[in-house]
């Protein structure tokens, strides 16, 4: 903690919801994670652009949400009207058990992925790391075009529990919203 370079407090925006110097809960001790995503440059301009608000959404919503083994869930994403899909990733506990997800567009029923995703596969695609289950900084992957909701659309998050064992999975959609 100690070791940290000191940061002039005149520079930083007090106000920012997602600001990490601002909020415990989302410090470099308290979730390295969710640190070094909100200093990533594409969310930092997110977060400052004019008549646009980043939204992170963790699907399913109660982290404490246990998946039984072999077992599927769905899960309806509450986004705002206008919302823009830009990047993804995936987590489950315990660390590197893995489970499949996919995301699907609830009015048109476009999937994000022709088939669901393993989450070590996916990870491995964010991290550069082989398939072998380590994981490093589990960082969102930009889509490469992302995808607007339009009411009445919102997006269905499929996970699917592949292990022999109860999981928490969470899959966390990195959204913006226009703004009227």
């Amino acid at each position: 903690m100690l070791n940290r370079p000191w940061q002039d407090p005149s520079g930083t925006d007090w106000t920012d919801a997602l600001n990490p110097l601002a909020k415990p809960g989302f410090s470099q001790n308290n979730n390295p994670f969710a640190f070094a995503l909100l200093k990533d440059p594409l969310m930092l301009a997110l977060r400052l652009a004019s008549g646009i608000e980043p939204r992170l959404f963790v699907c399913p919503d109660d982290r404490s949400r246990t998946i039984p083994a072999g077992q599927t869930i769905d899960f309806e994403a509450p986004i705002d009207p206008n919302t823009w899909l830009w990047a993804l990733n995936a987590s489950s506990r315990p660390n590197n058990t893995d489970f499949l997800f996919n995301i699907t567009d609830s009015v048109t029923g476009a999937s994000m992925f022709s088939q669901p995703v393993s989450m070590r596969s996916y990870n491995a695609a964010v991290t550069g790391l082989n398939n072998s289950g380590v994981s490093g900084n589990r960082g969102p992957l930009h889509l490469v075009k992302p995808h607007l909701y339009v009411p009445p659309s919102f997006p269905v998050v499929r996970i699917i529990n592949t292990s022999d064992a109860d999981l928490r999975c969470w899959v966390n959609l990195f959204c913006c919203v226009e703004l009227p």
